[in-house]
């Protein structure tokens, strides 16, 4: 199972920026792993440079794809995946 994650930092400066990718990850499907750290199953990263240019914000945007974690069962669940 290959996880996408999503994980930023965007200063209060840019809180409108953060706010919609906030709001574009959850519309995409992404679960929070925690506030600033969201998951997905599938295949997203179009998406996300998409975003991330649009809102100039890629300094502070990390994409990563995720073989495991811990406790990894739980988003399995969430995701429809057992």
């Amino acid at each position: 199972m290959l996880f996408r994650s999503v994980i930023f930092d965007i200063p209060e400066t840019k809180k409108k920026a953060r706010e919609a990718l906030r709001n574009k990850l959850k519309e995409l499907g992404f679960k929070e792993l925690q506030k600033s750290v969201l998951v997905l199953p599938y295949e997203c990263e179009d998406e996300i440079d998409f975003i991330v240019e649009i809102f100039e914000i890629r300094r502070f945007v990390r994409f990563m794809r995720v073989n495991s974690f811990t406790n990894d069962e739980q988003f399995k669940l969430k995701f429809g995946l057992y």
